[in-house]
């Protein structure tokens, strides 16, 4: 019998040197994964200019709205028995002066303070007129004789505006809108009312058989 030793030996040799590069081949191509620092940190979040201060971030208010120097204002309010009440508004400084008339019986003046946008005026016989300035208008309530009513009153540009003409104790008062359309009030010295003169363009009127010129109304006046 021929001895097998040797060759056993050498195919022990073989298949060991074929298992250690199976496994060197499967090391080279095995990915390699790096493991997470435990000491690594976070980013830092980035640190705003209100954490800093350790104030709250503002926002500017809006400023209030103011009335112009002078001014004047009218609007129109429909009444339930379909006539119109027409409203005059004169503006100076921090005074008012308002007229309220129906062009026929109808009248109430009020005055007051004109202060940061807000009108706050009061007549006779509980008159009142609450207003603010919303842009260019001026939108209220007033309150004549128990009846109230919302109003809106537009700016308007001389002549238009408030008139007032006084004579032995009799006046005459005309409010003149942005369109030249006059309504106005007589006051005898009773109280009685009735409708004024025509006021024209010019501010002149004839009243008790003579020509007169009217007086412009403004807010820092004693009218009433």
């Amino acid at each position: 019998m021929k001895r097998l030793g040797p060759w056993l030996t050498l195919a022990a040799v073989a298949v060991l040197g074929l298992a250690l590069l199976i496994v060197n081949m499967s090391k080279e191509t095995e990915p390699t994964t790096a493991k997470p620092n435990a000491t690594t940190s976070s980013p830092a979040a980035p640190t705003t200019a209100a954490q800093t201060t350790g104030a709250a971030p503002t926002s500017a208010a809006p400023a209030a709205a103011k009335f112009p120097t002078k001014a004047d204002y009218v609007g129109r309010i429909a009444l339930q028995t379909g006539g119109t009440l027409t409203l005059s508004i004169a503006v100076e400084g921090d005074k008012a002066i308002a007229y309220a008339c129906d062009g026929t019986a109808v009248e109430s003046w009020l005055r007051g303070s004109a202060a940061n946008g807000t009108l706050t005026l009061t007549g006779k016989n509980d008159a009142t007129l609450d207003g603010r300035l919303d842009g260019t208008t001026v939108r209220g309530r007033l309150a004549i004789g128990g009846k109230q009513w919302d109003f809106t009153a537009a700016p308007v540009a001389p002549p238009a505006g408030l008139y007032v003409y006084t004579d032995g104790g009799v006046r005459q008062s005309w409010i003149v809108d942005g369109a030249g359309t006059v309504t106005g009030v007589r006051r005898a010295v009773d109280g009685a009312t009735s409708s004024a003169p025509g006021l024209a363009p010019d501010a002149t009127a004839i009243v008790n058989g003579k020509k007169i010129t009217a007086n412009k109304v403004s807010g820092g006046d004693n009218v009433g």
